[in-house]
């Protein structure tokens, strides 16, 4: 009732109500919901740069209903890991970096959990976060470094590598990768040329192909500089890195042959026109010829150094060949045949020498000339110009002989045999003496330096002189000669000893002789006057003495004191100035003492200055002694200080000591001389200290030097102060300054100020340098000077000015960059700053150089768009508008004649009936021409059609109307083309041509006679929309196939530019080969707007690697454009390992897939036995062979591969093993060559067969040549062989050329080393095997005396004359006739008593051997109670060295223990180690060896071998070595202390030849074989490098993969640790552990050692037993004594000899 009664405004208002309530309830139900309406989010981010964390998630927030701040709380879930995300609202921000590469992380799974805030409800939403890649990562580089190995004849587009390899950890575009070479020449660098030598044809492919020809002579190495690029998006994002490919050239033969000889004119080391001369006398046969300038030798300019052949090419006379021949291998010229004048007095002979090489021979050639010699029937005959000569002493060697005259000896020499015509000869000259020679012009000379006329030398030689000639050494009557040696003053005078002289003192007026001197010369005449001086007096005697110059007496004349000695040095000099000298020893003996020495002042005045040196002299005092006796100085007073010394000889009295004016200004000194006598008297010395001026002024360092500035063109202006100080007081200290007086400056002298004298200029000068002097006022004054530079500031008052001020220049039209003009203004300043900018003016069509000036065009200018252009042009630094502030330029265009005439428009197609009238307009085709001025721009017409349409049709000259010209219905023809060719009259003439096709009806082909037409025009011209102008996109192509493409292939698309589709029917052009073609590999197909190249028949690398095509465009439509109708296309084809491996078989062999070869008895191992050879024709790494062998018969006991090795690269076959117990031949294996460098993938293979025969002394037989050594035959290996399998039938092999040997007539075997034994076998290819030399096919077809008679195996060297058999020397029996006298009586009681002696010894020798049976059984037994003995136990070994918990290491737990056998090993390094195991060795039994393990004993005894038996013999305790030693989780230590005590080499035994007793048993248990232990010798088996070991798993280490091939070890290792020799940091060496492997080189794997011992093959269960440890391991002696071998104990254990006991 309530309801009734509500306004229509309440009830709005409790409908709004309603709502509001209902919209907040929904909401409500709506949080935590996902907007999208899914159940799970998906966001994106990228990953991040570096640690940058910032970057946003797309979209941003995350996308759920609710206000995290009021209505929702989101919490973020991630269960797995730690939070990546943090929540701040609805936004995601990182924790921590992503990185997508790195951690392979393309999107996180998480979950957000979101909770209503009103009712607590909570629930969980997936989050997908995907994560996208950025470009971050460049690519590297796989495999690197890259080199390879080219000849220099590989043909341009090669693909030479194909190994390069970049890889990009980004994704998408980001991770794919280009190849690029880089350009980056160096000049220093020999490969600088290599960016445009090689090139990268496919960016993704990364195959390097050759661009340019190579050449080894030039350059040997290319440095490749290989870019490797992503291609991101975005290019400036994209990363690179680089590597160098290195590719060698290798040479092939491409350079001639060159002679060579010293002196010979050369250019790039080849000799130019060489020419050898030599001769040969008449009548004569010398054999070998000495031939001019050096032999004849030629050498080959390529490194492959072919060997040369030599020949004679030619030669005139024509029968030079019958006296001359040439040596083919050595060059060496020979006569052959006596000469006579008659028959030719020269022969000028062409030498060739030629390369022996497969391929085309090189060759070069070089002149001989042989001169002949006339008979030699007389003797020369000497005659000589005087045979008396004279020559100085001491001459120079090639100094002339002179006869008493003065003029040169010289010789001549006649021959009766030469006449006036004849060459004369050029003799030699021979003498008996080799002081002198004669010189090749005949004049005597001096031969021999120093000939000495002086006695005891005699001073003349006498000699004989022959004449001989040298090519028939034919010699002259000897000629003697005497040759005189003038006297040079050579030798000085020679002064004799001069005991020493007493004198007594006396005064200077007495003149008394001292002594005289003698002096000898050995010179005679003037050369010996001899005058004396003397040259010397010590102690300033030289006034004392004098010395007559002619006699050499030595007389006083000064006054002697008693006590003086005097050395008087004496010179004896001759004319020449030669002098010696002698020492005269004056000793004055004193006389009567009365007198005292008297001083020359009682008083001295001296002065001295304050800066005295020390040393330094105050004065002298000095008294004479009337006796002339010597006086002492001394100082007897006034000298406390001792600032003062006064020499006791000289009087000189000294400063010692510094003095100092300012403490004592004065001195008084009294001086005492005192002679010897003792008598003296004293003098007076005032010394008075003055001051001085030491002190220089000096100016302050801190402002030197002086650097002023001053503005130009101010006068007095201030420049700068100078200042200086002097130490001294006074007038010393003061200081005036001055400066030269040429230079505008001035200077105060008291200030030091100086100022400009007058205005300076700076275009004159601007900088001013001089010198400052300081002068103190003391009188003699002390100077400073300093430097001084003065800057001359440059002030910029002018402005640049032009001179012109209008300039009219002319230009021809379409020039672009045309040099205008040069506009130049003018700066006063000396430093103009002129900068020319354009002013006004058009500055698309001009520009200005704006320090040049140079106006020039930026386009070519149009005549017909604007024929004259005005330019104002000025400067920046002057920016007036008054006169000279600009130029103006007013450029007149010149037009030309460069636009040819145009069509309006291009006529289609015109079809006209043929019965249209004569002068009939069909079609118009006006052209214009662009052109400004007549006449260039004048239009004219003419038909220039093809075929007919000149007869039938005409065009109007000035209009191009096409009229008929004739009926059309004459000829059949339907259509016409009719080319039309507007020209203009300008110069040069252009011209265009268009082409017109005029399609004829005729009408009597219309049965119903109706003419149909469409669009036809009144005229009769019918047009369509399709347009004219075809062309080749580009002039050329290339394109790279690989080989294998298939057939009909597109390589292909050459794109027509201007070309449409037509409406119906093909399109209206082709494409036509031109060349290139010619073996119809190609074919041309069209398809839309370019022409297809398609391949045709197959393609092969190996017969062709490009191909280059000329093609041609034509249309019968269109027109086509004639300057890009053809193209080239270069097709560079790729090689494709397409090719298999082929052995190469050097001659017939009986089969061609078999090689055959032969081992002997006693071949030693490693011995090469044969070699093999494949080629494949593919190049690069798909020709690249390697070889491999293999068995034929798989089931076959011993494998034929274990006796042989081969190499891989090589295809050397060579032995393994001995053959002397080895009797299973022939021996079949397989040799498998595989292409591709062998790879697994890719790569073919081919096999041949190698039979082996063992080869003995019954299948060997020799060919014999008795004019041959070996040396000669060599190189005629394989000319045997062919010869002996033509006459046999069979396969021939050599095995060895040598000396031929016979058996004398004693037993003694002989050899001729001039004859030749070639020793061969014969193989029979039906049975494969060798043939005995008793066969019947030899003996038929070599042994029979008819088959023996036969025999022509003639060489170029020699000829076989028989064939014998290896020598079997007999041994010699001696009989001896004895002539006895037996007694027939006694002779039997002689043979009883024989008899009972052989008894009595052979019983004492049986009873010997039981006695020593019985010891060794007790031996025996005694061993075996010592070895069931309880082995002592050992902790256990816990190797785990990686457990990352207590409970891990308990579960990975493992021990292992082992026994190794005690013994004394020698110290040798040479030999392999031998050990007696046989029961004759007491020291060592293998039966008492036991083994133990990690299990304990429930026996209570040592557990024994499982071999263990009464048939073994022997029982072996092995020890293997850990595979995985070099663990990196080791420390270096562990790592060491696992090597040291390891017994590292394993007792291996071979299985498969029964020589194991541990091997396989037989079914019966018995076990039987012998066991010999041996080292392995190897190379450096532990390579301890930057701490840790390197440890190769194919290495002498892993014995698994030796089959039967190795040395089984039990040897000391010399050098375990190679230089490691420091072991658990105790310094202890190991150079023992049981095992020594000393020797290099181990060729166990690589195929080059042999293989002596068998190997045992551990099962892959005693891996379960290695110790990665040793701690267990100790080191003693056993104690032998209990067995009863006490010298056991004796043995020596040094470190060197260790016994390892486990």
């Amino acid at each position: 009732m309530a309801a009734k009664y509500l306004t229509p405004q309440q009830g709005l208002g409790f409908l709004g109500l309603f709502i509001l309530l209902s919209s907040a309830v929904l909401g409500k139900s709506q949080m935590c919901e996902v907007e999208t309406g899914q159940t799970n989010i998906i966001l994106d981010i990228e990953e991040s740069r570096d640690s940058f964390i910032g970057q946003p998630t797309n979209p941003s927030e995350l996308p759920i209903f609710g206000d995290p701040e009021t209505e929702i709380a989101l919490n973020l879930v991630f269960p797995k890991g730690q939070p990546i995300f943090q929540l701040n609202g609805k936004k995601l921000q990182l924790l921590q970096p992503l990185d997508r590469d790195e951690e392979n992380l393309s999107h996180i799974v998480f979950q957000v959990s979101c909770t209503i805030r009103s009712t607590g409800k909570k629930r969980n939403i997936p989050i997908i976060v995907r994560v996208s890649d950025i470009n971050d990562n460049a690519p590297r580089f796989m495999n690197t470094p890259y080199e390879v190995t080219v000849p220099e004849s590989t043909p341009v587009g090669t693909t030479i590598f194909r190994n390069i390899q970049a890889l990009d950890k980004d994704a998408g575009v980001n991770g794919l990768v280009e190849y690029f070479i880089a350009n980056t020449s160096d000049p220093n660098n020999s490969s600088e040329d290599a960016y445009g030598t090689f090139a990268i044809s496919f960016p993704h492919q990364g195959q390097v192909t050759v661009a340019k020809t190579l050449d080894y002579e030039k350059t040997k190495r290319y440095y490749l500089t290989i870019i490797a690029s992503d291609r991101a998006r975005n290019v400036a994002d994209r990363l690179s890195s680089t590597t160098t490919l290195t590719v060698n050239i290798a040479d092939s033969n491409d350079l001639d042959p060159t002679f060579i000889y010293s002196g010979c004119e050369s250019l790039d080391g080849a000799c130019i026109n060489p020419e050898y001369t030599a001769s040969v006398p008449a009548g004569s046969l010398l054999g070998v010829l000495t031939v001019l300038p050096e032999r004849i030798q030629a050498v080959d300019l390529d490194t492959i150094g072919s060997p040369i052949r030599y020949s004679f090419a030619s030669g005139m006379p024509g029968n030079y060949a019958d006296y001359f021949q040439i040596d083919e291998s050595t060059g060496v010229l020979k006569q052959t045949k006596a000469i006579d004048t008659s028959t030719a007095k020269k022969y000028d002979i062409i030498v060739k020498a030629e390369e022996v090489a497969p391929g085309p021979r090189r060759f070069t050639t070089a002149k001989l000339a042989i001169a002949v010699k006339p008979v030699d029937a007389n003797p020369p005959v000497i005659a000589a110009s005087a045979i008396e000569g004279y020559v100085e002493e001491n001459s120079a060697v090639g100094t002339r002989v002179l006869d008493s005259s003065g003029n040169p000896i010289s010789f001549s020499t006649t021959d009766a045999d030469l006449s006036d015509t004849d060459a004369k000869p050029d003799y030699i000259y021979e003498l008996t003496t080799p002081s002198f020679n004669v010189t090749s012009e005949g004049v005597l000379v001096v031969n021999e330096d120093n000939l000495d006329r002086d006695p005891p030398a005699p001073g003349r030689f006498k000699f004989q002189v022959v004449a001989r000639e040298p090519r028939t050494n034919a010699a002259s009557a000897p000629l003697s000669l005497t040759v005189h040696l003038r006297d040079v003053n050579d030798n000085a005078p020679k002064l004799a000893m001069v005991a020493p002289i007493s004198i007594t003192a006396g005064d200077q007026s007495e003149s008394r002789l001292v002594t005289q001197v003698v002096a000898t010369d050995n010179d005679e005449g003037p050369n010996a006057v001899v005058a004396y001086t003397i040259y010397h007096v010590s102690n300033n005697g030289i006034q004392k003495f004098a010395i007559d110059r002619e006699t050499g007496e030595i007389r006083t004349q000064g006054r002697l004191l008693a006590g003086e000695q005097y050395s008087i040095t004496v010179q004896a000099t001759d004319i020449g100035g030669l002098s010696s000298q002698a020492i005269v020893e004056v000793s004055v003996t004193p006389g009567p003492n009365t007198k005292p020495p008297r001083f020359q002042k009682a008083i001295y005045e001296v002065q001295v200055s304050e800066g005295a040196e020390i040393n330094s002299t105050v004065t002298v005092v000095h008294a004479d002694d009337p006796e002339n006796d010597a006086v002492v100085y001394s100082i007897i007073s006034g000298n406390d200080l001792r600032q003062f010394a006064v020499g006791q000889e000289s009087g000189v009295i000294v400063v010692i000591r510094k003095l100092d004016r300012e403490s004592l200004t004065r001195y008084q000194l009294i001086v005492k001389a005192e002679d010897t006598g003792g008598l003296s008297s004293s003098a007076t010395v005032n010394i008075k200290v003055t001051d001085i001026n030491d002190k220089n002024p000096e100016f302050d360092a801190s402002t030197l030097p002086y650097v002023f500035q001053v503005d130009e063109g101010k006068a007095q202006a201030s420049v700068g102060v100078v200042h200086a100080t002097d130490a001294d007081e006074g007038i010393n200290a003061e200081i005036t300054y001055s400066i030269p007086a040429d230079i505008p400056f001035s200077i105060n002298a008291t200030s030091g100020e100086i100022r400009t004298a007058k205005e300076l200029d700076y275009e004159t000068l601007n900088e001013y340098k001089f010198v400052v002097t300081a002068k103190d006022g003391a009188p003699d004054a002390r100077l400073g000077t300093a430097s001084v530079t003065v800057m001359v500031l440059d002030l910029p008052d002018e402005v640049p000015k032009f001179s012109d001020a209008r300039i009219d220049v002319h230009i021809p039209e379409n020039e672009e960059n045309f040099l205008v003009a040069t506009v130049q203004a003018f700066d006063p300043d000396s430093l103009p700053e002129i900068t020319y900018v354009l002013r006004k003016g058009n500055g698309e069509l001009f520009k200005v150089a704006p320090k040049s000036g140079e106006v020039r065009t930026v386009k070519g200018l149009d005549y017909e768009a604007q024929k004259q252009h005005e330019l104002t042009i000025g400067t920046i630094e002057n920016d007036g508008n008054g006169a000279g502030d600009t130029v103006q330029l007013v450029v007149d265009v010149e037009d030309r004649n460069d636009l040819p005439p145009r069509f309006i428009t291009v006529p289609d197609p015109v079809t006209v009936n043929d019965d249209q009238s004569i002068g009939t307009i069909i079609a118009t085709l006006p052209a214009i021409d662009g052109d400004g001025t007549s006449p260039g721009n004048v239009v004219r017409y003419e038909i220039v059609g093809r075929g007919k349409a000149p007869k039938y049709f005409q065009v109007d000259p000035d209009t191009g109307a096409v009229r008929i010209r004739d009926e059309l219905h004459k000829e059949e023809d339907t259509e016409y083309q009719v080319d039309i060719r507007a020209y203009d009259l300008g110069e040069p003439q252009l011209s265009s041509v268009a082409p017109l096709r005029v399609d004829v009806h005729h009408l009597s082909s219309d049965g119903n006679n109706e003419v149909k037409m469409d669009n036809t025009l009144e005229s009769g011209m019918i047009m369509s929309s399709e347009s004219i102008g075809l062309a080749f996109s580009d002039d050329s192509y290339t394109t790279s196939v690989p080989e294998s493409t298939e057939v009909n292939s597109t390589l292909k698309v050459m794109q027509i530019v201007n070309s449409k589709q037509a409406a119906d029917g093909p399109p209206a052009f082709k494409c036509e080969f031109v060349n290139g073609n010619e073996e119809g590999l190609f074919g041309l197909s069209i398809v839309d707007h370019g022409c297809s190249l398609m391949l045709m028949q197959p393609l092969d690398y190996e017969n062709k690697t490009s191909y280059t095509l000329q093609i041609r465009l034509g249309s019968h439509r269109y027109f086509v454009n004639p300057q890009k109708d053809t193209a080239s296309v270069e097709i560079i084809v790729q090689d494709e390992n397409d090719n298999a491996p082929e052995f190469e078989f050097n001659r017939l062999r009986g089969q061609r897939d078999t090689f055959y070869t032969v081992v002997t008895e006693d071949m030693d191992v490693d011995t090469t036995i044969l070699q093999v050879r494949a080629t494949d024709r593919d190049s690069g790494k798909f020709g690249v062979v390697r070889y491999a062998l293999f068995d034929e018969d798989e089931n076959r006991v011993n494998m034929p591969t274990s006796f042989f090795i081969m190499s891989e690269e090589t295809g050397i076959l060579r032995t393994s093993r001995h053959f002397k117990n080895e009797n299973d031949f022939p021996m079949t294996i397989l040799v498998e060559a595989r292409d591709n460098d062998a790879q697994e993938q890719g790569s073919h293979r081919t096999r041949a067969r190698i039979v082996i025969n063992k080869l003995a002394d019954i299948n060997r037989m020799a060919l014999s040549f008795a004019n041959a050594a070996p040396s000669d035959l060599r190189s005629y290996y394989t000319e045997v062989e062919e010869l002996l399998d033509k006459k046999t039938g069979l396969v021939s092999g050599i095995e060895r050329m040598s000396s031929q040997k016979y058996l004398a007539h004693n037993g003694s075997v002989i050899e001729n080393p001039s004859a030749t034994d070639i020793w061969f076998y014969l193989i029979d290819p039906k049975t494969e095997r060798l043939v005995s030399r008793i066969d019947n096919v030899v003996e038929t077809t070599l042994l029979e005396p008819a088959k023996r008679s036969e025999l022509n195996f003639a060489l170029p060297l020699a000829t076989a004359d028989n064939i014998s058999f290896p020598i079997e020397r007999k041994e010699q029996v001696h009989k001896a006739k004895v002539d006895l006298a037996i007694d027939n009586e006694v002779f039997p009681f002689t043979l009883i008593a024989i008899s009972l002696v052989i008894l009595v010894l052979g019983t004492i020798g049986i009873i010997y051997i039981c006695i020593s049976w019985s010891k060794y059984k007790n031996f025996k037994e005694r061993m075996r109670q010592y070895s069931s003995t309880n082995p002592t136990r050992y902790d256990p070994v816990i190797v785990n060295q990686q457990a990352s918990s207590a409970s891990e290491t308990i579960a990975n737990m493992k021990e292992y223990e082992t026994q190794m056998l005690a013994m004394a090993v020698p110290p040798d390094v040479d030999d392999d180690l031998q050990l007696d195991f046989s029961a004759k060795n007491h020291a060592f039994s293998l039966d008492n060896v036991s083994y133990i393990t990690h299990k304990e004993n429930t026996n209570g005894g040592g557990q024994s071998s499982p071999s263990h038996s009464d048939a073994t013999t022997a029982t072996i305790a092995t020890l293997r070595r850990h595979k995985n030693l070099n663990n990196a989780n080791m420390n270096n230590n562990l790592a060491i202390n696992n090597r040291q005590n390891t017994f590292n080499r394993t007792l291996e035994m071979n299985t498969r030849n029964n020589a194991n007793p541990l091997g396989s048993p037989p079914p019966n248990g018995a076990l039987s074989g012998t066991l010999t232990l041996g080292r392995i010798k190897h190379q450096n088996s532990n390579h301890y490098q930057n701490g840790v070991y390197n440890i190769d798993p194919t290495g002498p280490n892993n014995l698994i993969m030796a089959k039967n091939n190795a040395y089984s070890t039990m040897g000391r290792r010399g050098n375990t640790f190679g230089d490691v020799g420091l072991l658990n940091g105790n310094a202890e060496l190991m150079n023992s552990t049981l095992g020594r492997n000393g020797q290099l080189n181990n060729r166990l794997y690589g195929g080059e050692v042999p293989i002596t011992n068998p190997l045992f093959q551990r099962s892959s269960s005693d891996h379960n037993h290695l110790s990665s440890t040793n701690e267990n391991v100790s080191f003693g002696k056993r104690d032998y004594g209990q067995i009863g071998f006490s010298y056991l104990n004796d043995l020596d254990r040094s470190e060197v000899e260790t016994t390892t006991e486990l």
